[in-house]
């Protein structure tokens, strides 16, 4: 903190960068908030598990609706403006997209083990041999390729949301998406010219909301649902905001003006087109909390929980009023009590699963360096060890 407030000393108006720089490039602001969005994620869920798909219609179109449809976009500009860093640092496109898959795949596939292999013979109505047999449980196993599948044989089937397992697992799909987006974006050398990646990502926003709203045999987006679209343009605005952010004002009357304007464009009913403009202002207020540097509490310094508090968070919702019946069918019972198991999980999951993983990024960083003195002697491999950013 104390060279935080050095750095920032004597700016009447600090960058992005500057809060960046004074943080040492790891502000805990960003800790707080995928632990505080996780979080959020399983208190919105605790509502649709015990009343079903109906809670969508009669709380998501109602003025709680803004709030919880701007929690995964928030996600997704944090990604993108973390990703951009890691962009920046990685010499090829091979680290650049090893270390997204060794981030996101061992715990999906340990999430995925669990469910089909714990989860599902424990809540089936099936027998065993008939669960084991069935191939909607091989089918199960392509989550942990980005294919996402919603149920296995006989799970959950009497729940107010029944048969679904991991309803949370709709943007993993989207986040690989954007991933092999911005990894396209770098091998033809458009993120090397921000001012260029800049103008692609308006125009693209623009596409978007004029599509939504003039396209052949429109059906709106249901309000309850978070468009896809918006959840990439989110992550580009994270990305623009990161490029730019020596430019990018630090200021919080920006982010009090942020707030209001979020809530009130994905408030907008006429055909929903306030949720394409939203991501800019979702954008800077998630990176203006994200820069902020709070001290580190235990539960930040000692790992990062929020991704196994997201993937594990639905299955477990759905085993708690499994198992409570009638009397887990309330919000106030099911979501304490589930965020005690998940955070448990959480905990192991981070330090038996996806820490250990990260040791994986030696031997990733070896095989780009051996790809890269091929490269000298075989043309044909340059391309696979694109730069990512000069």
């Amino acid at each position: 903190m104390l060279q935080a407030e050095r750095h920032l000393a004597g700016k009447a108006t600090p960058t992005l960068n500057d809060r960046l720089v004074a943080a040492g490039g790891r502000p805990s602001g960003f800790d707080y908030l995928r632990l505080i969005l996780s979080i959020s994620v399983i208190f919105i869920h605790s509502f649709q598990v015990v009343i079903g798909h109906d809670f969508f219609y009669y709380y998501h179109n109602g003025i709680f609706r803004p709030v919880s449809a701007a929690i995964v976009p928030m996600f997704f500009a944090l990604s993108g403006f973390l990703v951009a860093g890691s962009l920046e640092r990685s010499k090829t496109l091979i680290s650049f997209l090893g270390l997204r898959v060794i981030r996101i795949v061992p715990a999906l596939a340990v999430e995925t083990t669990l469910c089909a292999l714990l989860i599902g013979p424990l809540f089936t109505a099936f027998g065993f041999s008939e669960y084991f047999s069935n191939p909607m449980l091989t089918h199960y196993f392509l989550n942990t390729v980005g294919i996402i599948q919603y149920h296995l044989p006989g799970v959950f089937e009497k729940n107010p949301c029944p048969g679904l397992v991991n309803n949370q697992l709709w943007t993993i799909p989207w986040e690989l998406r954007c991933y092999t987006l911005i990894a396209a974006f770098a091998l033809i050398g458009v993120v090397r010219r921000s001012s260029r990646f800049l103008m692609i990502v308006v125009a693209l926003n623009f596409a978007l909301l004029f599509y939504e709203i003039f396209k052949p045999h429109h059906s709106p987006v249901p309000a309850y649902i978070c468009n896809g679209g918006v959840l990439i343009q989110s992550f580009l605005y994270g990305i623009c905001f990161f490029f730019f952010r020596s430019k990018i004002v630090f200021n919080r009357w920006l982010f009090f003006a942020s707030v209001p304007l979020v809530y009130f464009l994905l408030s907008i009913r006429f055909d929903f087109f306030g949720d394409f403009l939203a991501p800019l202002p979702i954008a800077y207020l998630t990176i203006y909390l994200g820069l902020l540097e709070p001290r580190r509490l235990k539960i930040v310094s000692s790992g990062d929980y929020s991704y196994g508090i997201y993937l594990f968070g639905y299955p477990v919702q759905q085993a708690v009023v499994a198992i409570l019946g009638a009397a887990g069918l309330h919000w106030y019972m099911n979501f304490p009590l589930s965020l005690l198991i998940v955070s448990s999980i959480a905990f192991c999951s981070w330090h038996f699963v996806e820490k250990p993983a990260s040791k994986l990024r030696a031997q990733l960083f070896r095989l780009e360096a051996t790809l890269r003195a091929g490269a000298l002697r075989f043309p044909a491999l340059r391309i696979l060890i694109a730069a990512a950013r000069e």
